[in-house]
């Protein structure tokens, strides 16, 4: 079983018309239903939020979201970054309105994820953490690297989470948190390394900080996009 067999059980605008039933009646014990679903997206993004609001390097970063992948994957296939869900839409394993609700329970795990962490650091004399554009990066070198490492990501998810050829492999959120500690690394000093529309917008926000936030939302979702277009370049027939 793929590890996000639990959003794909239909396509389309059959999952769409499935979706909205399902809000209404009682769905199979063995399926998790939208708002089990919606709720695991929204924690694990807070616990990840959290963790980049409080500081953590990139080897926490990448731990923290390896770690809630493994621990929520059986629910709902946690994406837990709006740009992953787009491409997971591209790539034609979920609906549009299941990836909306998707995305509504990302951001508002993402703002909770701010919110907690800024009530404790403020009561050590401390800040929240934030990503923002190095002073010395133009706004289109940030776009481009928080593009470039989200396609990266969103790559990595769709070829060990999605597919039939790497179905059962014990080793998918590793490979997803891997990208996400090497992408910090490399780039977080640049752009700020969010790679995520969820974590990119809240923090800012919580910070009052604007200038250039909208690099966090239209470079991950385009690098989302991106890894969606290749996926489908790329992958064997029998994927589809």
């Amino acid at each position: 079983m793929n590890r996000f067999d639990i959003v794909q059980r239909a396509e389309g605008d059959e999952e769409n018309a499935g979706l909205l039933s399902s809000i209404n009646t009682k769905t199979n014990s063995a399926e998790s239903n939208i708002y089990q679903q919606m709720t695991a997206e929204a924690v694990g993004t807070l616990f990840l939020t959290a963790v980049i609001a409080m500081g953590a390097d990139a080897l926490g970063i990448g731990s923290i979201l390896a770690v809630m992948i493994f621990a929520l994957g059986h629910i709902s296939g946690a994406h837990l970054n709006p740009a992953v869900t787009l491409a997971v839409f591209i790539r034609g394993k979920i609906g549009l309105l299941r990836g909306l609700l998707y995305m509504v329970a990302q951001i508002a795990g993402a703002f909770l994820g701010a919110l907690v962490p800024m009530l404790v650091l403020d009561d050590i004399g401390e800040k929240v953490s934030y990503p923002r554009v190095h002073a010395d990066v133009s706004v289109g070198i940030a776009l481009l690297v928080e593009a470039v490492f989200t396609f990266a990501l969103a790559t990595v998810v769709l070829n060990v989470a999605t597919t039939k050829a790497q179905a059962g492999n014990s080793f998918f959120g590793l490979a997803i948190g891997l990208t996400v500690t090497a992408a910090a690394k490399a780039a977080g000093h640049i752009s700020g390394g969010a790679f995520n529309p969820a974590v990119g917008l809240a923090l800012p926000i919580f910070r009052d900080y604007y200038d250039d936030i909208w690099v966090y939302a239209v470079g991950p979702l385009a690098g989302g996009a991106l890894a969606g277009a290749l996926f489908l370049f790329t992958a064997k027939r029998d994927e589809f």
